[in-house]
């Protein structure tokens, strides 16, 4: 998740276009905050042909796919008297303004704040770098300039494969919307103490690992367009929105595009364990500790509550008792 701050950070920092500010998070009125996203939006700006969607334009598509997050991947903990709360978060494209009272509502009441990753843990991981033009061939080159724009392509002309995948996967995404960059300013304000489950270099280390070259030459392979990258980006954030996506780890579209690059129906589960999976395991012990005081509120991406493996299910064999909330 850092490494994606940081993308996001290197691509749209840097631009003519202004970034946009961050509301600060707390409880709204959902008709205004419907009515706020049909205004017209200061972020708007002239783009070249080829540039990357605007700030506008990303924003408008995240309002339009989710006014509000009506089914949050939000539940309670409560195991021998103590009482604690856990949300999935999508780490772009959904502000805190959009969650329903009662999150807003646990993160007030918390006395300790739990993430992947703990405020200010940042990696300074040196970054393997490749020149783009060079490690993608001529014909992937010239399609990934198409996917991405020209002068972002310059600006990742030598960058890690990484920033690269990242670059393609946030096109659409609504970059001024952190959910849990948000949550971390909210518990700093109100002095509630936060720690992290695992540490920034660690995730660095395994997003590399993962979305290496080959694999940036597999989704640019099998990316036909932009509209492809903005489908995606919509429908993940609706399914999100609604809280209807079940199955944690790679989807079947992207399953079947890396196998056709050829990767093995093994590597693809090993990718899954790695990044999800495994990581679900190692956090249960250190939860288990941290809920024993309860009034805790933690943070952890969507994909790893869902499933037979995810943490609720998990923490469910445990003894825990977890209730959904969505209202």
């Amino acid at each position: 998740m850092r490494l994606l701050v940081v993308v996001v950070a290197l691509l749209f920092g840097c631009r003519s276009e202004p970034k946009p500010s961050q509301p600060k998070p707390q409880p709204v009125d959902r008709k205004a905050e419907v009515q706020r996203s049909a205004a017209p939006d200061p972020w708007a700006t002239q783009t070249k042909p080829d540039d990357p969607p605007s700030f506008a334009e990303r924003h408008k598509l995240a309002d339009e796919a989710c006014p509000v997050v009506s089914g949050p991947y939000f539940y309670r903990i409560e195991k021998g008297g103590k009482t604690s709360h856990i949300l999935g978060t999508r780490h772009l494209g959904v502000s805190l303004a959009k969650m329903p009272k009662p999150v807003h509502d646990a993160i007030a009441s918390a006395k300790l704040a739990v993430f992947e990753v703990a405020p200010g843990d940042d990696s300074d991981l040196p970054e393997q770098k490749v020149v783009l033009r060079d490690a993608l061939g001529a014909d992937l080159y010239k399609h990934y300039k198409e996917l991405v724009g020209e002068q972002t392509a310059q600006m990742l002309e030598s960058s890690a494969p990484s920033v690269a995948v990242l670059a393609m996967m946030v096109m659409y995404e609504d970059v001024g919307a952190m959910l849990d960059v948000e949550i971390e300013r909210t518990v700093k304000e109100a002095n509630i103490p936060a720690r992290g489950l695992e540490a920034s270099e660690f995730q660095d280390r395994l997003l590399n690992k993962i979305l290496d070259l080959r694999m940036l030459k597999a989704s640019v392979e099998h990316t036909k367009d932009r509209s492809e990258l903005e489908a995606d980006s919509r429908n993940d954030l609706k399914e999100y929105c609604a809280g209807t996506d079940e199955k944690p780890g790679m989807d079947d579209d992207m399953r079947e595009d890396l196998l056709a690059s050829g990767y093995t129906q093994a590597e693809l589960d090993k990718i899954d364990e790695e990044m999800v999976f495994a990581r679900n395991a190692d956090w249960i012990p250190k939860l288990e500790k941290i809920l024993q005081t309860g009034d805790v509120f933690i943070a952890v991406g969507a994909d790893h509550l869902t499933g037979p493996k995810g943490v609720v299910a998990l923490l469910q064999k445990r003894g825990y008792k977890l209730t959904r909330i969505t209202k």
